[in-house]
């Protein structure tokens, strides 16, 4: 084998070695589950991690480059002649997504989160970062709607997602709509629970004096993902208990108080 990568890759992974070691008839009877598995574990926050720790020391600095290596090892593994053809298969989806997945991180070093995501009407689009720096991506009126002055309508997005346990996705502004429109979201950061399955609808209210129409298509919020981690109280006995600070209770603006 004259990749050392690949061979590297296989020296130092036990458990892809033992798959590689299985008899050709059985590996192949595993082969869908065994790549299944290989494909979920690239949504791992830790398979990230090291995937942007990878991108953070490697010498490739573009897709291109990237692209080309990536190449190179796909060729040096058909050219394996002691796997059989699903094993050779099974090897290029794994160096295909870790390549992948470290060129993203070249790209952009931020954790990819997945979410599924159903139109529940032809009009729907899905949501779209800007940039890919953004930390909310834009979702835009799945209807139009005309909003009269001083009122509040929900206007659908016509989009329903599963978001993972243990995440919710917020809906906020858009600064620009929010600048040079009277528009505004009502329940800014408004939350979607991980459980919810619906429409996702946004509470646009008018603040203005005349109508304004809501187009099908127009970017009217921003939504990004966040951790819900769950809260533990621990009740103290005393005041005390809970710890000195500068600051103690000072708050309704206290801090903008001259001292």
């Amino acid at each position: 084998m004259d990749n050392l990568y690949i061979q590297n890759l296989i020296d130092t992974d036990p458990q892809l070695r033992a798959i590689l070691a299985l008899p050709d008839e059985q590996f192949d009877k595993a082969y869908e589950r065994v790549k299944d598995v290989l494909l979920q574990s690239f949504d791992n926050s830790e398979v990230q991690a090291t995937a942007r720790n990878a991108a953070a020391s490697n010498q490739v600095t573009s897709r291109e480059e990237g692209e080309k290596l990536l190449e190179e090892m796909i060729s040096d593994i058909r050219g394996i002649e002691e796997y059989s053809e699903k094993k050779k298969e099974f090897l290029i989806d794994l160096v295909t997504h870790s390549a992948n997945l470290t060129m993203d991180m070249i790209e952009n070093p931020r954790e990819r989160i997945k979410v599924k995501i159903f139109r529940l009407r032809p009009e729907a689009q899905l949501p779209t970062y800007a940039h890919p720096t953004d930390a909310g991506a834009d979702i835009s009126a799945a209807e139009t709607v005309t909003i009269p002055a001083g009122e509040t309508m929900i206007v659908s997005t016509g989009l329903a997602v599963a978001i993972p346990a243990g995440y919710e996705i917020q809906i906020r502004p858009r600064s620009g709509l929010s600048y040079k429109t009277k528009l505004r979201i009502a329940n800014a950061p408004a939350t979607i629970d991980s459980e919810y399955r619906g429409d996702i609808g946004i509470i646009v209210t008018n603040t203005g004096d005349v109508p304004y129409v809501i187009e099908t298509g127009m970017k009217i919020a921003q939504m990004l993902i966040a951790p819900t981690p769950m809260i533990k109280w621990v009740e103290v006995d005393s005041e005390v208990d809970l710890g000195t600070t500068n600051r103690g209770s000072g708050g309704f603006g206290s801090t903008d108080a001259k001292s």
